[in-house]
């Protein structure tokens, strides 16, 4: 299945709002957006108008303030036609020059959705026959002599397997668990810091070619927020709503993980 990730949507949007407004045509690959939640309680911000700021010759908080308002008219006018993309994110700007995206909760839960059911090259990888099948490499050979690469990766794919195996051999356990307990867990903010890594990461397989994004950067990044994770989110003894969520968490992290890894590394020879 063809993946269009939030950040796509988004960048094509702002480009159309950026040529409307000032005649300036930009590649949407131009408008960086940068993941930065939880940090000031958004999902992606945008520096696009300080970077254009000397090319129009107004100041960048105007920009932002135009763009903003010609997106979100954008969005009013074809959300009936197009729900599914443009009634699930907004734009704001702010004081100094940013333009701040927030995606709805709904969105951010059809995206596990999607990167769940997207599936990996299959003449690169495949799923290992176990009952809980995890992703891996096909026929890879490394180098006994080689030192160890990716250590911080190598431990994130590592706990991630284990908690997939483990949450297979406790499954009946949580489901006995949740109904008993009567605390909802809220979605927790490094659930959603991991989902939108694992996007960029989704994103930049489908696009390779003409992403020009550091593939080591974004592996280290998707390790690090599995980490952060892993720290604080727990995966069982919870409700059935969060064991779900991050069940699949999981999965998906486990596969991007794998995929997003240096073409040498086979990490399931690690585990």
């Amino acid at each position: 299945m063809k993946l269009i990730s939030p950040s796509r949507i988004i960048q094509i949007a702002i480009a159309l709002a950026i040529n409307e407004n000032f005649k300036l045509l930009l590649d949407p690959r131009e408008i960086a957006l940068e993941i930065c939640y939880p940090k000031y309680g958004v999902h992606y911000t945008s520096a696009i108008a300080l970077a254009i700021s000397h090319r129009v010759g107004i100041e960048a908080i105007q920009i932002a303030e135009k763009i903003a308002k010609k997106v979100t008219e954008a969005i009013a006018e074809n959300c009936s036609q197009n729900p599914q993309i443009f009634a699930e994110w907004k734009i704001k700007s702010c004081d100094k020059g940013l333009l701040n995206i927030y995606l709805s909760e709904r969105y951010l839960g059809d995206s596990l959705h999607t990167l769940m059911s997207w599936q990996l090259d299959n003449e690169s990888f495949e799923i290992s026959s176990d009952r809980r099948p995890l992703w891996q490499k096909r026929n890879i050979s490394i180098s006994t002599s080689q030192p160890s690469l990716e250590p911080m990766q190598q431990y994130a794919h590592a706990r991630c397997c284990a908690l997939i195996r483990l949450q297979d051999r406790t499954a009946k356990e949580n489901s006995l668990q949740s109904k008993n307990i009567s605390k909802i867990e809220s979605i927790e903010p490094e659930e959603v810091s991991l989902l939108l890594r694992n996007l960029a990461i989704a994103d930049y397989l489908e696009n390779e070619n003409i992403l020009p994004l550091n593939r080591q950067k974004l592996s280290r990044s998707l390790a690090e927020a599995f980490l952060q994770f892993y720290d604080r989110c727990r995966v069982f003894g919870v409700d059935r709503y969060a064991v779900q969520r991050r069940s699949l968490l999981l999965r998906v992290t486990q596969k991007f993980l794998v995929a997003i890894a240096p073409p040498e590394i086979n990490y399931a020879m690690y585990l």
